[in-house]
């Protein structure tokens, strides 16, 4: 029977690990090379493994700015190849220890779940918005940079039996500190990089041990953590300055680190708490006013790389896309809506068969009302511009043909699209020709039409683009 060291630089594993890390950058020129040679790759990092050779790279730095200014430090791609190797094998032996509540890098978890669970205590506290509800926010100082080594080697030590698999997190851990050193900022043994898929793992590995005296020795009932970010709820203030403390104290003891002490603070509901980029209420979340206008300075750098031709409207749209994902969660209808109209505006689908009425096109943006359908209309175009089929489309979406046969006929009334992009000359002219009216019912054209195999769908575009002309009269 293999060890669990073993286990890590089986082929299948390596393999495994491979396709995880070059998931959503098979574009990447390193992924490439790496990709050119592969068995070899494999074969080379299964050596050094076995030999206890191996010998992590440089990281590379970077600064991202996404809301807030994060230094990250990214590995060789043979060496996150490893992190996947690695985390394959020892992830199982944790996450049945885990709690419910932390949120962070954790399949069927994340930000959403954790605001959507913050919904759900804060009605319980304050028994459906009826009671004073009160809220410990609290942020660890500092807390990738002050992991200590040794305490968490300590920890891993008690479910991973095997020292050969200590030998090679050390060298995962000590790459981080051997870089410290060089710019002369190093504690010893502390520190983990951001970016790396096993600081991730080790960052949930080290805080279990405060869920654990969380739910266990306090017996603290509302509880959510985000990373090194976490909330508690309750009707009294007074306890939450008790747990507080004890929390403090735990966290100096026994995990070598500390609450930040401007950033740790309990705060009544009423006047809203700040938590993974919302203020939060009693009855409604906001985006927090720092994020929009950090989204605001991406939308003009796009808009500025879209003019000068550096950036595709499909890229902005999927950008967009996210963001939109993320507001959702607050009460943002009229931001949305605002975004939406925005978006349509600076960034109009010209390529081809395009927008050939700007006038109409900007009535259209006044005209709507529906920022969803009118967003989920743009993705439509998106996709029919690739050369989808109006089923794929539905397909991909998860949508009724019907519903993409309506956002094709609202594209074309407002001239994004032709109307010879979606039905052919002979069906358009055999639909014209018992069309009498531009205010002619479709049930009413239909009944012309007698035993003509055309649809309602087929119909509606080309009323649409009737309409998108004004004045009509009838070829026939």
């Amino acid at each position: 029977m293999e060890s669990l060291y073993e286990q890590i630089y089986d082929l299948d594993n390596l393999n495994l690990a491979w396709i995880k890390a070059k998931k959503g950058k098979t574009k990447k020129r390193y992924v490439k090379r790496f990709g050119k040679n592969l068995e070899g790759n494999l074969l080379e990092l299964q050596k050094e493994l076995k030999e206890e050779i191996y010998s992590p790279r440089k990281l590379k730095n970077f600064v991202l700015r996404d809301p807030k200014t994060r230094k990250i430090s990214k590995s060789a791609f043979r060496d996150r190849v490893i992190h996947h190797a690695l985390c394959n094998i020892i992830t199982p032996l944790f996450e049945k220890s885990f709690i419910y509540d932390p949120h962070a890098n954790q399949i069927g978890k994340g930000t959403h779940k954790a605001l959507e669970r913050l919904d759900k205590f804060k009605r319980k506290v304050s028994k459906n918005n009826t009671q004073d509800c009160y809220v410990l926010k609290a942020d660890i100082k500092h807390y990738f940079e002050d992991v200590n080594h040794e305490v968490l080697i300590k920890i891993l030590d008690k479910k991973i039996k095997d020292e050969k698999i200590i030998w090679l997190i050390r060298q995962v851990l000590e790459n981080f500190r051997e870089r410290e050193r060089e710019r002369e900022r190093s504690s010893p043994n502390k520190g983990m990089p951001l970016g790396n898929l096993t600081s991730q793992f080790f960052a949930n590995v080290y805080l279990n041990e405060l869920d654990q005296f969380v739910k266990h020795a306090l017996k603290v009932k509302y509880y959510i953590r985000y990373v090194d970010d976490f909330v508690m709820l309750h009707k009294s203030k007074e306890q939450l300055e008790i747990w507080k403390n004890r929390i403090d104290n735990f966290l100096n003891e026994e995990l070598k680190i500390m609450l930040h002490p401007n950033k740790s603070q309990i705060l009544k509901l009423e006047k809203g708490i700040k938590f993974l980029g919302f203020r939060v209420f009693y009855h409604h979340k906001l985006i927090r006013k720092s994020n929009l206008n950090d989204f605001d300075k991406k939308f003009n750098q796009m808009k500025f790389l879209f003019n000068e031709g550096f950036l595709t409207r499909e890229k902005v749209f999927e950008s967009i896309e996210g963001w939109m994902a993320y507001a959702r969660h607050g009460n943002t209808y009229k931001y949305r809506r605002h975004i939406i109209r925005k978006f349509s505006k600076l960034f109009p689908y010209e390529k081809g068969n395009g927008i050939r009425n700007k006038s109409k096109f900007q009535n259209f943006i006044k005209k709507v009302n529906e920022s969803e359908l009118d967003f989920s209309a743009q993705k439509t175009l998106f996709l029919f511009v690739k050369g989808k089929t109006i089923s794929e489309i539905a397909k991909d979406r998860c949508l009724k043909e019907d519903t993409v046969w309506s956002h094709l006929a609202r594209l074309i009334e407002h001239k994004q699209i032709p109307l010879v992009k979606v039905l052919s000359k002979d069906k358009i002219y055999k639909i014209l020709s018992k069309v009498y009216s531009r205010k002619d019912k479709l049930k009413d054209v239909k009944k012309r039409l007698k035993n003509e195999n055309i649809t309602y769908n087929e119909m509606e575009c080309v009323m649409a683009s009737i309409k998108s002309r004004g004045k009509y009269k009838s070829p026939s």
